[in-house]
């Protein structure tokens, strides 16, 4: 009896380190298995750590924030306001001075205009010489062709360009420069064309309609999204051209504020809003910039991405290769 009391205990205890003993309504011992829980494992780096107050502040903020304002952000960001500025003040009055030596507008002398004329021979013996002007310009002009650049690129990479907020359908491909240079030579000939057709005093209901045609088809040469199968992207290039509308109506109406006032330029030959307006055939030149001005928004813009990812330490694809 004694044998069998100390082989009882030794089970009992045996049976109290791995499960519990009991016995049912019968008097049969009963057994239940328990498994001990693992402790869960905890790396060495989070172990005793707690966000700070900052962090937890931080991550409250980013979480509160929607995807559509933190994409505009984003986009905000990443404007070349100053670079779009640059290219205004050093290619704009070169763009401008072709209406200026065909006499479309004059710039003021007493308000910051320069002029530079010379004397040619008339065409016919004993007339006075001709005036013919060499160069026209003024000290706002860079100022305010700066202004425009940056603005209206600006703009066409906010609302036109559909690219930067990670959704389908985006193009993803950079502008090159070559691109962008095509571009501009055909906004010059654009811009002489326009010239040739006042210097030759061709009634304006007759510019109207030829220029109206030179800016669709521009528009429609140049924006490829035309051709991509995605509707997202043709509806992007409309609202391209939507933006060169409104701006072509928008900056002469713009310019009708400055000249009164501030008589810093004028339009020897006006026919909307009297001698303070302009030609009616002056939004068209406007819109002619646009697939220009829109080229180089995306290629300044692809630039400045281009310098902020790499920040002259490599690329952690590098890094981690090694």
């Amino acid at each position: 009896p004694m044998g069998v009391g100390l082989g009882q205990a030794s089970s009992m205890r045996a049976g109290a380190q791995c499960g519990l003993i009991g016995s049912d309504k019968r008097g049969h011992r009963v057994s239940v298995q328990l498994r001990r829980r693992r402790p869960p494992l905890r790396s060495p780096r989070l172990q005793g750590w707690a966000p700070s107050a900052k962090g937890a502040k931080d991550v409250e903020t980013s979480t509160s924030k929607s995807p559509g304002s933190a994409g505009f952000t984003s986009k905000l960001k990443r404007l070349p306001l100053l670079s779009l500025a640059g290219w205004g003040a050093a290619v704009g009055p070169l763009l401008d001075e072709i209406h200026a030596r065909a006499g479309v507008l004059i710039y003021n002398t007493g308000r910051g205009g320069v002029t530079w004329t010379e004397l040619v021979d008339a065409p016919n013996m004993g007339d006075p010489p001709l005036s013919v002007t060499i160069f026209q310009s003024s000290v706002w002009v860079p100022l305010l062709l700066a202004a425009f650049y940056a603005v209206d690129g600006s703009l066409y990479l906010l609302f036109c360009d559909g690219d930067g907020d990670g959704g389908p359908g985006e193009r993803r491909e950079k502008e090159q420069l070559s691109e962008v240079l095509v571009r501009l030579g055909a906004l010059g000939i654009l811009l002489q064309i326009s010239a040739m057709l006042y210097e030759n005093y061709v009634p304006y209901s007759k510019i109207r309609p030829v220029l109206g045609g030179l800016t669709l088809a521009n528009w429609a040469f140049f924006d490829k999204r035309l051709k991509e199968p995605l509707l997202r992207d043709r509806l992007n290039a409309f609202k391209s051209l939507g933006l060169a509308v409104f701006a072509g109506v928008a900056a002469p109406l713009i310019e009708t504020v400055l000249i009164d006032p501030l008589k810093l330029w004028m339009y020897p030959r006006p026919d909307v809003f009297g001698a303070s307006g302009f030609p009616s055939w002056v939004p068209f030149c406007y819109a002619f910039y646009h697939p220009f001005l829109f080229s180089l928004a995306r290629y300044l813009q692809g630039r400045k991405d281009g310098d902020d990812d790499d920040d002259g330490g490599g690329s952690r694809e590098a890094v981690a290769s090694m």
